[in-house]
């Protein structure tokens, strides 16, 4: 490697700047741990991974773009890293590509090729370490570069966590500059969303283990509480002597809303907010394993509107839209907060309940529900009304598994209809 003169910086610093490489390479190892989690669990990809150049995206990747220093981009080692990065995250993108294609089957010499590329990147990175050795203040600029243009912001503090520097992205994200920042500690960004024992373990586990990762609250400088990724790790010496401690946090609060919102989805119902039958088949599947545990009863009710078509047929879908919102606001008020209700879909409701006493009380809330569902309706001015014939199917006199419940239930809702609507029947 070309040995070139820089500016001349201490041995902290250059350790600082050596270490945020080192950080660097650990959120490259973070990235290949979530490719590993979405193709195992089938997750959705992330559109960088699926992107044109997912290799020029990520954090090692765009340090990788910028570096312009010849006695650098004339090495081998680093010109061989890129390569292989590249390729990494090009096997990533078929492998992504081809769980979200049907029928498409994951070619396990693939996923090792995945596996392989990841060690010889590891290899090369230490190579590579191995040679800035031999020109460390070319080191030191290299990864002032990375400090400063880093996405991610980027904390460092003296042993007594006194922050002794920050980068751009830190005062982007906490509205803090750095000369406000520097000299104060970095509990000037607590939120009060979590308690002194949060920090306690943060800050054993970093003693422990000379790192922590993980989700954590702060507040900027306006009152604005955000969520973040944060990675810290504990600098030290050849004495093993604690000399810094370095900060890499992500702000993840739109990822967050994004990840509850898309999870609200899966499993509640749009129109009525709900849950919706997948989520109800779970919490009923939970509510049998404590049943068969606790030897306790349940009861499924499944309920269908009686007159809802002509409903529709003479307001409109909007109006039997909202209808089947003011139904789902009355069966809440009929329940236990313990029992779950959830749109079936179309005009049908199935109800949990769980740890029933007896029959009886079963046919109390049966009874409480027709009353309530049968009592007008105001439609934006226009009164409508309708009833309902609800099914039941008892734990475990009826079934022991939640579809067999979930059908005899509506078998037994047919079976009132048939009778005249407007009522209740058990299974028989």
């Amino acid at each position: 490697m070309t040995r070139n003169l820089f500016q001349q910086l201490t041995l902290s610093e250059l350790e600082k700047y050596t270490s945020e490489l080192e950080l660097a390479v650990e959120n490259h190892a973070k990235w290949l741990s979530r490719i590993n989690r979405t193709l195992i669990c089938s997750l959705p990809a992330d559109s960088n991974d699926l992107s044109e150049h997912p290799h020029q995206l990520c954090q090692l990747g765009r340090w990788y773009q910028q570096i312009e220093e010849p006695g650098l981009t004339a090495d081998d080692t680093f010109r061989y890293l890129g390569e292989v990065h590249k390729a990494m995250h090009m096997t990533a993108k078929s492998l992504l590509l081809k769980q979200q294609t049907p029928h498409e089957q994951i070619n396990p010499d693939e996923y090792d090729e995945l596996i392989e590329l990841s060690e010889e990147l590891r290899f090369l990175i230490n190579a590579l370490r191995r040679e800035f050795n031999h020109n460390r203040n070319l080191t030191a600029k290299l990864m002032g570069k990375v400090f400063e243009n880093a996405s991610e912001g980027v904390i460092i503090t003296a042993p007594d966590t006194t922050i002794i520097s920050v980068n751009k992205a830190f005062s982007e994200v906490t509205g803090y500059s750095a000369e406000e920042a520097i000299g104060q500690k970095p509990n000037m960004l607590h939120s009060g969303k979590q308690d002194e024992a949060f920090y306690q373990r943060m800050w054993d586990d970093l003693r422990r283990e000379g790192q922590w990762q993980g989700e954590i609250w702060n507040c900027s400088k306006d009152g604005e509480i955000y969520l973040e990724w944060l990675s810290v790790t504990a600098v030290k010496d050849e004495s093993s002597e604690l000399t810094h401690y370095i900060g890499i946090f992500t702000d993840i609060t739109s990822e967050k809303e994004n990840e509850e919102r898309l999870a609200h989805l899966a499993h509640y119902d749009q129109l009525t907010n709900l849950p919706n039958r997948i989520l109800f088949d779970d919490r009923l599947k939970q509510a049998l394993s404590l049943a068969r545990r606790s030897n306790s009863k349940l009861a499924v009710m499944f309920l269908d509107l009686d007159g809802f078509k002509a409903i529709n047929d003479n307001l409109g879908h909007n109006s039997g839209d909202r209808l089947l919102q003011q139904v789902a606001e009355r069966l809440n008020e009929c329940l236990r907060k313990s029992d779950t209700v959830a749109r079936f879909g179309g005009d049908e409701f199935t109800i949990l309940l769980s740890e029933i006493d007896s029959k009886e009380s079963v046919i109390k809330i049966a009874t409480k529900i027709i009353e309530a569902i049968a009592e007008p309706y105001d439609i934006d001015g226009c009164e409508a009304s309708v009833t309902t014939s609800i099914g039941i199917s008892l734990y475990p006199a009826d079934g022991q598994q939640a579809q067999t419940l979930v059908k005899k239930a509506d078998n037994a809702m047919y079976n009132a209809k048939r009778l005249g609507k407007n009522h209740h029947q058990f299974y028989s």
